[in-house]
């Protein structure tokens, strides 16, 4: 993005801003939902399929140093490709970061704002998102670095201070439903990691040599963190499966207490968790202009960030209420997910390979 070269830590914490993003944002309690008491075992065995799809990412990768999708996706099929490839990762990052700041927004009215129309507190993210846009993404990844640990702190503290609370018959029986609903079924739950498609990108704007373990570090923790989300909120569910819009972990942190001086810290917490959704939607619509920028040859795409802050502001407008947002997220996102990143984008690098083992083709930098 404009020549900027992240650190290591600079690119893992892109990674890691989106799950937790999805921690807070109920994503954990979209896969208790559809596995139940068996969620922590799924989790362990999607994150393994992970690992392994990880792998053959860096694998198809290794034999296109320093290019992203986008220039791979032009190198097999031409600037059409390309183009195409661009809108889709366009349209998925735009439209989810809308809904996203719509259900998060959504959680902030219920909670604090309820006499504050949706429409102000919309906008006030979508200002936030535009100046810092204006600063650019050297300055958006290094506040994203220097507040994860803080964000990262703020949810690992909601879960350990809540031990007193746990319920360890949430996590039985061990299998849910059975071994089909765990290992079949539950393969969907492989949506919650969409957080990779950041790794399609990633190639060009890191050091040399480090991609891959950047790569494998962020998928790992990635694996660790929503672990840890699934079975705090399976031993906690009992306080938290009638509450369907208000975020779980919200309402895990109003639990918390330590003595009298340190009472409703959901608070400082939730104020904490806004600025890692804001430091999301900053780093998905600086991405998502990048990729605009790629597929227009536009020199300078700052000029961008008001149309797409327009179109975020639209979109997330769109859902009539919290359970229309709802719907998006649990059962439209997951196959856009599956289609794209798990689908789409991976035969492009096969078939990428495929036409350089045979022969290589008319961009021979990738060589």
């Amino acid at each position: 993005m404009d020549n900027t070269k992240l650190g290591n830590f600079e690119a893992i914490a892109l990674t890691l801003i989106i799950i937790i993003n999805h921690i807070i944002l109920n994503f954990s309690k979209t896969i208790i939902s559809n596995t139940g008491s068996a969620s922590a075992l799924n989790i362990l065995f999607v994150g393994i399929l992970l690992l392994l799809f990880v792998e053959l990412l860096l694998f198809l990768f290794k034999h296109f140093p320093k290019l992203d999708i986008l220039d791979i996706s032009e190198y097999l099929g031409g600037k059409t490709l390309k183009i195409i490839t661009g809108i889709l990762f366009i349209g998925y990052y735009i439209v989810f970061a809308s809904i996203l700041l719509r259900s998060f927004a959504e959680n902030l009215k219920i909670i604090y704002l309820d006499k504050l129309p949706i429409t102000i507190i919309v906008i006030i993210f979508i200002i936030a998102i535009t100046y810092a846009n204006k600063l650019g993404f050297s300055a958006i990844s290094k506040v994203n670095m220097l507040f994860l640990p803080i964000i990262a702190f703020c949810m690992l503290f909601v879960f350990l201070a809540n031990i007193k609370n746990y319920n360890l018959s949430g996590i039985f029986p061990l299998l849910g439903n059975g071994a089909q609903s765990t290992f079949i079924l539950g393969l969907s739950n492989l949506f919650a990691f969409s957080s990779i498609s950041i790794l399609y990108f990633l190639p060009p704007m890191v050091k040399d040599n480090s991609f891959r373990k950047i790569a494998r570090i962020s998928t790992i923790l990635s694996i660790i963190l929503f672990f840890l989300g699934i079975f705090a909120f399976l031993c906690l569910f009992s306080f938290l499966r009638n509450s369907e819009e208000i975020m779980a972990l919200y309402l895990a942190s109003r639990y918390i207490e330590f003595g009298r001086f340190f009472q409703r810290l959901d608070a400082l917490f939730l104020l904490i968790w806004t600025i890692g959704v804001i430091s999301y939607l900053c780093i998905i619509t600086a991405l998502s202009m990048n990729i605009f920028k790629k597929i227009s040859n536009i020199t300078n795409s700052k000029a961008l960030v008001y149309c797409f802050a327009g179109i975020i502001y639209i979109i997330s407008l769109i859902p009539k209420n919290i359970s229309q947002t709802n719907y998006v997220e649990i059962n439209i996102f997951k196959y856009i997910v599956f289609i794209l990143i798990f689908g789409y984008s991976l035969f492009v690098l096969i078939f990428a390979n495929i036409r350089k083992r045979l022969g290589g083709g008319k961009n021979e930098k990738t060589s």
